[in-house]
């Protein structure tokens, strides 16, 4: 595993992980955004992109969705009272990532030939037919 924060690198893999890593705020080795303050290896890094067709908002919102799982889970470890500051922390990268997705979409797989669409899923009207249940 490895971590490499390099804007200014020439190779085209480096520099858009760098990029990514800024967009998350993972750009200093021992002093990143997940508990414990760890940092994203290049490769996981890489998976996010992969599974985003290499679409760097979208990556970043799948990065943050991973980090508010991340603090949620550890949020149940420590408690300060009645909220934890991991808990806080979980909200707060649920909140950026639900908004990051609102404008920047999802990415899905089309299983008949493998390859990825992308685009925005409305769910107002599914929303508005459950809602109408009650």
């Amino acid at each position: 595993m490895s971590f490499l924060f390099d804007l200014s690198n020439a190779d085209y893999g480096v520099h858009r992980r760098s990029l990514l890593r800024l967009l998350i705020g993972d750009t200093v080795e021992g002093d990143g955004p997940r508990p414990n303050r760890a940092n994203f290896q290049d490769e996981e890094l890489d998976a996010f992109a992969l599974l985003e067709v290499d679409n760097l908002e979208r990556t970043a919102a799948r990065a943050i969705e991973a980090l508010a799982a991340q603090w949620a889970r550890y949020a149940g470890s420590y408690r300060l009272g009645p909220e934890s500051e991991e808990m806080r922390q979980s909200a707060a990268f649920a909140d950026r990532a639900k908004d990051m997705r609102a404008i920047h979409g999802f990415t899905t797989v089309d299983d008949g030939d493998g390859t990825a669409d992308s685009g925005i899923v409305d769910w107002s009207g599914v929303y508005r037919d459950w809602v109408g249940r009650f």
